[in-house]
């Protein structure tokens, strides 16, 4: 049985101003992460990096459920991006 995958509020509307590219790059980590402790491998760390980005996550077991309750975009792209995406 797979784990269903939430993003908290604050982290989805981060993810709103970023890139799409990097968006997709995020969720197929985020989706091959998923399977990867569905198939009962453990998640070493509570962070997921993908180029210049950081998203945090808990794992509930009990409730089969991978939450990301943080994301951070590093570096130079991000301001620029997001004024961009509000304009």
């Amino acid at each position: 049985m797979s784990y269903r995958i939430q993003v908290n509020p604050e982290a989805g509307s981060l993810l709103r101003t970023f890139a799409p590219h990097v968006v997709l790059r995020l969720g197929r980590a985020l989706a091959e992460l998923a399977e990867a402790i569905a198939s009962g491998e453990d998640a070493e760390e509570n962070e997921l990096q993908v180029d210049d980005c950081v998203m945090r996550f808990v794992v509930d077991h009990a409730e089969r459920l991978l939450r990301v309750v943080h994301v951070e975009q590093r570096g130079a792209l991000a301001p620029a991006y997001a004024s961009e995406a509000t304009v």
